[in-house]
Parts: C-alpha cells; structure tokens; sequence
C-alpha cells in the first residue's frame, strides 16, 4: 500500500529535526564519565577478536562489569573505524529511529498524522534525551530496540499463531536485546508478559517467558562458566554507597526505605524535571519536593497515562514499562536524579502530548463546541526546548576543565614514553586508556594506606596518578596512601594549573615495607 504524500513529508520532517538538533548539539569531544570509555573498549575487543574483555585490565580477563548488548552494536563499526565520532553518529541514528518508530506506533493506533509528527519531535527534543545521544552510552540503542519492541508488538497478527508468526520472533529479539544492552530493560520483558496476560494471551505469555530464558541463558551460563560471579547491580542493592564500602551494607529496613525514597525522588522531582524542558528542581536529599511540586507530578502522570491510554490493548505494555523501569531504578540504585530515566523520556514526551491532545478534545466536547482542536498548536510546546538546547550547545562547545586536560595530557606523556604493558594506577583508568593506551586500575577504596597499597603491589601498578579531577575518594583514599607512603613514590612528570603528577611507584621498596609491617 501506497504511503500517504503527507506521511511521507511529516517522516521528512522528523528526519530534519532531529538533523538540526542533532548537530546544532553535537559534542565531538569524549565524555568525561568513564562509562563511554568501557563500552568502546570492549567493544574494541570484540573488533579485535578478543571477546568480551577488558583488555585495559593489568591482565586482560573477561569481564561482565556491563552487559554486552551495547558493545555488540558498536562492534561492525568498530571493526572498521577506531572514530569516537563515528559511534557518537550511530548513537544519534538511534535516536531518530526510535523516533520514527514512535511515529509509526502512533499512525498505527489511528492518530492524527500531525499529532504524531508532533510526537515523534518531542522524543527527539528534550535536552536531556539529546545530551545522551552525542556520547557512546546505551541509552539510545536501549530506546531504539524497545521502541521497535513495542511496535513489533502491535504488528502480530491476531488470527495468526503466535508461534508461526514473525513479527513474535522479532518483538522478542529486541525485548532480549534491551535487556543486554541494559540491565533494567528487563522491564521491557515484563511489560510484554504484562500485554499479553491483561489481553488473555496466556500461550504467547508463556511463549514470551520460555524465549526469554533461553535467550538470557548464553550470558549465564557464560558468567558462570568464566567464574565472573552476578551482576555489579545486584551487589549494589545493598550498599549504603558503593563509592564507600566503609559505610558498609542496609539491612532490609533500610534497602525497602531506600526504595521509597528513590521512588518519591523519581516521581516528584526527575519526572518533571524531564519531560517539562524548562522545569528544574533541586535534587539535594535533604530539600523535600513540597506540595505543589508534587501537585505538578500528579497532574503529568494523569495525562501521560491518558495518553497511553489512547494507544487501545497496547497501552498496558507503555504503562508497564513506565512503573517496572521507575521500580527498577528505585530498587538498584542510590538517587541519581533523571539520568536512569533517560532512555524511556522520549516515551513519557509523547505520552504527555497524546495526553494533552486527548484532555483537550473531551473537554471541548464536553462543552458542546464545534472547534476543531488542532494537534500543530501542541507544536508550539516544542518551542519550550529551544532554551535548553541552546544551553546544551554551550555547554558541548567549551573545552575541557584544565584538570581534565591536565589528566589526558599526562595521558600522552604516558603514550609516548613507556610501553602498552606499563600498569598505571589512577582515579579515571577507563578515561586514561584512551589516551594512553596503557593497562590501566584503580586503587583500593579504603582508609588502610596499606591496603592501598598492597592493591597496587597485586596489580602490578608501575605509576599512578594524582590528579585534581575532584572526585572523593582521591582525597579521601589514594591520597592519604602517598602521604604516609612517600618514600615508595618519585615525581616522574608534573604539569601544573592545577598540579597533576605522574608518580613512579617503587614496587620493590613497597614490597618490603610490607613484609615488615606485616611479620
């Protein structure tokens, strides 16, 4: 069947928002995160015949610190092009097909085209969603794959056997591939069990549940067979912080009080605070969200759930994903603010405007007009982003903080003048790699200097760092260590404002000092 020509033009248009938003905020610079680093070396490792390992380790081993979705991705280009550009293209690429697949599911459940257009712009520009499309972070694939989830979803044929129907096949490759990609994209899975069981689907319920252990069953067994132990999320569930293990672990009193803290933060505080572009709100614990914030909560979970509610039996699986991914994120983490929900804004964004778009339409009926209520005036909402995008620009425009350039700077002094083998120690090892190319670790987080210490001698550290980058635990931890220890380490390069050294670590004074200490 013929698309519509207007179809065909609004697809254009989509296209052409995301090209002027997408390069309008482009940051060609690497992020500072460290995150990005790991996903493009293992992703390197994969390209390189390696599999799935850390290669910057002192000892290269496999690893499961994130799921291999993402890297999985990255890999073809990879294989070709060792571009950190290139990987932050394809991460936009992502973002625009899922936001053509949004505009597909909206045609799909008999939407207005021009309400959809609006829709599938609004996924595309929120400040938030865009900043994590120009950095090689998971987000985005994880959006694109549950996005063509949803919609394969809706393109199984009800007098066909699920079983012999492709589109299952291809709603539960991307539902496994979300979760690979990202671990909480197991709420994709129970959405979709959710859909069917609320549509009386017991079979492709359970057809559903049967595929995804034996898809998850490779990585298991994989992990298990390599000794790689569970998930770093499952360990965190526990902690109190997992910058600090000496403030040691929650009881279940504190993990359930823990989750309804994060929960309320979510949605009183994170969820305005990313589908309304200009609402900003302050994430410190201690400042409660107050009475009207939480109003303004309220009302945006009221019209974005009418919003799912327009997209007929499907509306289950939207509104499942919404609750599992908010529980999920409560459950695993400590308060990160709306980062965690960054890959199911684009979702809420159209929600929230199918919402407007509904309330409006039934109270105008309601009234008894003869107005005709336009989805282009809900157009002009998307104006509200210009702000933060601009502010975005900016920001990806300046360069790095001098302590980032000092770090990176003695990363070159590293490439040019040891050998790839060289072990060095530092805060940041995932963003040094990148510029040294050096094995790179950590050091132990704890207040024992000589723990600290002895982690060094186990990873075969040669130098370490010092740096000003302003994370805790280097004053908190390594440097402390150094102090009491500074007979064990040597100036080897300084680049000052703000001073930044490369120290030599002496292994074999160390090793000694130990053994003394230690009878």
């Amino acid at each position: 069947m013929k698309m519509p020509k207007n179809r065909a033009i609004y697809i254009g248009v989509v296209a052409l928002v995301w090209a002027f938003a997408y390069f309008y905020i482009f940051n060609a610079k690497i992020d500072v995160n460290g995150d990005n680093c790991r996903y493009y070396t293992y992703a390197t490792a994969l390209a390189t015949g390696q599999g799935y390992t850390d290669i910057s380790a002192p000892t290269p081993h496999p690893t499961n610190a994130f799921p291999p979705g993402y890297p999985l991705l990255m890999m073809p280009l990879r294989f070709f092009t060792d571009s950190v550009v290139a990987q932050k293209v394809l991460n936009g690429l992502f973002l625009l097909g899922g936001a053509l697949l949004l505009f597909f599911l909206m045609i799909k459940r008999k939407l207005p085209d021009s309400l959809a257009l609006v829709g599938a712009c609004a996924a595309i520009l929120s400040d938030r969603v865009l900043h994590f499309s120009t950095m090689m972070m998971s987000e985005m694939s994880c959006f694109f794959v549950s996005a063509a989830a949803i919609y394969l979803l809706t393109l199984m044929k009800e007098e066909k056997p699920f079983y012999k129907d492709w589109a299952f096949y291809g709603m539960l490759v991307m539902v496994l591939l979300c979760y690979h990609i990202r671990t909480q994209g197991v709420a994709l899975f129970a959405a979709v069990v959710l859909f069917f069981l609320c549509s009386k689907k017991w079979k492709e319920a359970a057809g559903t549940v049967a595929g995804f252990v034996v898809g998850c069953l490779p990585w298991v067994l994989r992990n298990k067979a390599l000794g790689l132990g569970q998930s770093r999320y499952f360990e965190s569930i526990a902690q109190v912080n997992p910058w600090r293990p000496e403030d040691g672990s929650l009881d279940l009193g504190g993990i359930v009080g823990r989750f309804f803290d994060t929960l309320a933060m979510l949605v009183s505080k994170a969820l305005p605070n990313s589908v309304i572009p200009y609402f900003k709100v302050d994430y410190t614990p201690e400042v409660s969200a107050g009475f009207l914030l939480w109003v303004a909560a309220i009302v945006l979970v009221a019209l974005i759930v009418r919003g799912f509610w327009s997209f007929g039996k499907y509306r289950w699986v939207l509104i499942g994903y919404t609750v599992f991914t908010f529980g999920l994120i409560s459950i695993f983490s400590t308060p990160s603010e709306n980062r965690y929900l960054t890959s199911i804004i684009p979702f809420l964004n159209m929600g929230l405007l199918v919402g407007l778009y509904e309330v409006v339409v039934w109270a105008l009926r309601r009234m008894g007009s003869k107005l005709a209520f336009s989805p282009w005036i809900l157009a002009l909402l998307l104006l509200t982003s210009v702000g933060n995008i601009k502010e975005l620009h900016a920001m990806n425009r300046m360069p790095f903080p001098p302590a980032y350039q000092n770090f990176f700077r003695m990363g070159a002094v590293l490439k040019e003048h040891v050998s790839p083998e060289t072990v060095v120690a530092s805060r940041k090892g995932e963003l040094l790699y990148m510029f040294s190319g050096t094995r790179v670790t950590g050091y132990a987080f704890s207040q024992d200097d000589r723990a600290v210490i002895q982690k060094m001698l186990d990873d075969g550290v040669e130098y370490v760092i010092l740096d000003q980058l302003g994370y805790s635990s280097t004053y908190r931890y390594l440097y402390p260590a150094i102090q009491k220890n500074d007979d064990l380490f040597f100036v080897a390069s300084h680049i000052p404002n703000p001073d930044t050294y490369l120290l030599k670590f002496d292994r074999e004074a160390a090793r000694k000092k130990l053994s003394q200490t230690n009878p």
